[in-house]
């Protein structure tokens, strides 16, 4: 029972630093919080959270191995959905660079926390990287396949590791002065964005 906590103890620290590496959950909730609207942000960090549980229940439950190998096709769709959605942002946030008024997030005001939370759960549902951390994490840290109820307490544990780190991201980039300098019309800044977004539609590709 030890080697379970202690396995299970060091998988959330691990986790805990890889959702603030750049990804499309990153990204997005970044986005989502530049808006400013702290409810939008809150969707957005549930959202992911819920995208992060559901991948960590099926890694440490083994499924996830399973659609892997019986289900190549599963996991290629995922990256094409995942790849498109990456170069639909970096259109959607490159342009603005040349518009006169520039929103990074538009029709602001047609969103809610649960659009937001919606959005978030189809960026994480759609993204290849998580399925593969959450696989490699549960390999390294679990020499066997857990129990449901231990692997529901790590996904339980995931999931608000997950609610709270993406809610600071969002709520970072929600901070006024920061809002205010990224939503500048002619800003570098979009065009560095858009060019992230294109590079993680691409590395997406590299995965094994």
């Amino acid at each position: 029972m030890y080697e379970i906590f202690i396995a299970l103890l060091s998988g959330w620290i691990v986790f805990y630093f890889a959702v603030f590496l750049p990804g499309p959950n990153t990204f997005f909730v970044a986005s989502v919080g530049m808006g400013g609207n702290k409810y939008q942000i809150w969707g957005a960090a549930i959202g992911t959270a819920i995208g992060s549980f559901t991948w960590c229940l099926l890694a440490t439950t083994g499924i996830s191995f399973l659609i892997s190998q019986l289900m190549g096709w599963g996991f290629y769709a995922l990256k094409v959905l995942a790849s498109a959605y990456m170069l639909y942002l970096a259109y959607q946030i490159g342009k603005q660079y040349f518009n006169s008024q520039n929103e990074l997030i538009k029709s602001t005001n047609e969103k809610n926390f649960f659009y937001s939370m919606r959005k978030a759960i189809i960026v994480a549902y759609t993204n290849p990287k998580a399925f593969a951390f959450w696989s490699a994490l549960a390999t390294i840290k679990f020499s066997e396949n857990l129990t449901f109820q231990i692997a529901l307490i790590f996904s339980i544990g995931s999931f608000f590791i997950s609610a709270m780190n993406y809610s600071i991201i969002g709520h970072f980039f929600g901070l006024k002065k920061f809002s205010n300098y990224f939503s500048r019309p002619k800003n570098i800044v979009n065009l560095i964005f858009s060019g992230l977004f294109i590079f993680v539609a691409v590395e997406i590709w590299l995965l094994g």
